[in-house]
């Protein structure tokens, strides 16, 4: 690098270099080392094998991941490009083996980094929401419906769905005991007491769906609270939550190309499939008995003739513009395995 060169060998039958010759020599060497070498100023590359480096090659690493908050200034990866790209093709031939173990050693860290707090930031959505939820409803509302329903005996009323449903169940319970009288297994009852029995079962049937109300109202208050809260650090972390996204999408385009396919057909058949209409019927079902509400026939059939033929357009569009784009082997094989 710009050296003058070392000396001239001394030629055959010259004497040999006394100490004072070795002293000049020295000296020249220093000298040529000090005015002809060019100061190094390339990035130092870490030494992968010095437990040292490598601790502050991670806090390095971590610290400017929590700088960025969250954002990428260069493509994950890069050094895997495609050889026919121009970055492809400068890292491979123009990257020293030290710079591009440390390059890969950096991005497995980034991602070590980025799948722990993913996990952290899952868990806080989570677990923050249903901790918030269970406390309004249990802590706060709970003990507001009982002195309601102390301060007032038609609180949590009957619906007119409950009073159908209670009516049948007592005539239900009429046939039983004529049947069981008919048969002489039960004594024959009079008019007053079977009015009398009736009358129980009636007020205990009021009592079931009285708290069944109760509940279904502290859950819409546990679950909008925490839907609520789920929204509020959904949209307040912006660097957590991209991060997570981040993490989710490198977590499925590592998968190949056939799980990629086999967790879309599966997510779509079952959504979106031949039988997925009971599916959603029984979903809708539970969750209106989960708020305390009564299924109508017509909205539900509505329901599923919409929403789910909205979801199977939307899911179609993602394949031919998303999917072709971001990963056209998964698509091709997500055709191969759907035809058949």
């Amino acid at each position: 690098r710009g050296g003058r060169g070392a000396p001239p060998d001394p030629p055959d039958g010259a004497e040999k270099p006394t100490k004072k010759n070795k002293k000049v020599i020295a000296e020249w060497a220093r000298d040529t080392v000090e005015d002809d070498w060019d100061a190094w100023s390339g990035a130092p590359v870490a030494d992968l094998d010095d437990d040292e480096d490598v601790a502050e090659l991670r806090e390095k690493v971590i610290a400017r991941r929590v700088s960025r908050e969250g954002k990428r200034s260069k493509v994950r990866d890069e050094y895997l490009r495609p050889i026919v790209d121009p970055t492809g093709i400068y890292n491979r031939v123009g990257l020293r083996a030290e710079e591009a173990e440390e390059r890969v050693f950096v991005e497995a860290i980034e991602n070590q980094y980025e799948s722990r707090e993913s996990l952290k930031y899952a868990g806080v959505l989570v677990g923050v929401p249903l901790v918030a939820g269970f406390v309004v409803s249990r802590i706060l509302a709970q003990p507001l419906w009982n002195y309601a329903a102390q301060l007032d005996a038609n609180a949590f009323a009957l619906s007119d769905s409950q009073k159908v449903e209670g009516a049948e169940a007592m005539h239900r319970e009429e046939i039983k005991l004529r049947m069981a009288a008919s048969l002489g297994q039960a004594p024959d009852l009079t008019d007053s007491d079977l009015r009398a029995h009736l009358h129980e079962e009636a007020l205990a049937f009021s009592g079931e769906k009285r708290e069944e109300n109760k509940r279904a109202l502290l859950n819409i208050v546990s679950d909008s609270t925490s839907a609520a809260v789920f929204f509020l650090l959904l949209v307040r972390d912006n660097s957590p939550r991209a991060i997570l996204f981040r993490t989710i999408g490198r977590v499925f385009t590592g998968l190949s190309d056939t799980a990629k396919a086999f967790i879309i057909i599966l997510a779509t058949d079952t959504l979106l499939g031949y039988h997925s209409e009971e599916g959603w019927t029984a979903a809708l079902t539970l969750m209106s008995r989960h708020y305390g509400l009564s299924a109508e026939t017509d909205g539900l059939h509505l329901f599923v003739a919409t929403v789910p033929v909205l979801l199977d357009s939307l899911f179609k569009y993602w394949i031919f513009v998303g999917l072709n784009k971001v990963d056209p082997a998964a698509a091709v094989t997500l055709r191969q395995m759907d035809r058949h």
